[in-house]
């Protein structure tokens, strides 16, 4: 597939590249995944058996908890935790708070094509300060 270039909103600073793991539902931090191995655990995402480590998580949303921080820091703690996320929406501040201290960037509300043009699998550079999203 051909380098494409897409314009998204950086909340969580940084850059990190990494083989995107699409989702059409959300994730909590909080239940959904075993910190110790990455794996997706919580039935109801469609990742189930997925392993998030190292990879750039495309997600609608985040499913939030005052705790999800917590999770999201032992998953860098574990080195098990996502290069970074790409979300729809606004994560929920707990997942922000969590990404900081995780050096986990952020991006949010990608254009449009973005959602048309990724697959799953396709590498990801992704730079939280001018939240700009490139296939490599």
């Amino acid at each position: 597939m051909a380098d494409a270039t897409w314009q998204a909103r950086g909340v969580v600073k940084g850059q990190a590249q990494g083989m995107a793991l699409v989702s059409d539902t959300a994730l909590s931090f909080l239940g959904d995944l075993d910190i110790r191995s990455g794996q997706v655990v919580g039935r109801s995402s469609d990742l189930l058996g997925a392993c998030v480590a190292g990879r750039v998580l495309v997600l609608p949303a985040s499913r939030g908890s005052a705790g999800a921080w917590r999770f999201l820091y032992q998953l860098k703690v574990h080195d098990t935790h996502p290069a970074a996320l790409i979300l729809r929406d606004l994560p929920d501040p707990s997942v922000t708070q969590g990404a900081i201290l995780a050096d986990v960037p952020i991006v949010v509300e990608p254009e449009a094509a973005f959602w048309t043009d990724l697959r799953n699998g396709d590498m990801l550079h992704v730079d939280g300060d001018s939240g700009c999203i490139t296939r490599c």
